[in-house]
């Protein structure tokens, strides 16, 4: 095993190098992809579900303060 001073050395010219071409760079830009076909029904099918369950734990929630 290495000691912990092997861990804590100092950068190397190479990652410095590429400390610096990488800092510098802009992120690209994110964009959503396409939903189509079965994923949107899905995706609809989840909205339904979690609007479903919201309106019972509503009602369960109303009945059970009487």
């Amino acid at each position: 095993m290495h000691s912990k001073e092997d861990f804590h050395s100092a950068a190397t010219p190479e990652f410095l190098a590429f400390l610096e071409d990488e800092v510098h760079q802009e992120p690209k830009p994110l964009t959503r992809a396409p939903i189509r076909g079965w994923i949107q029904v899905a995706f609809w099918g989840l909205r339904i579900y979690i609007a479903v369950m919201l309106i019972m734990v509503a009602i369960g929630f109303a009945r059970g303060i009487h």
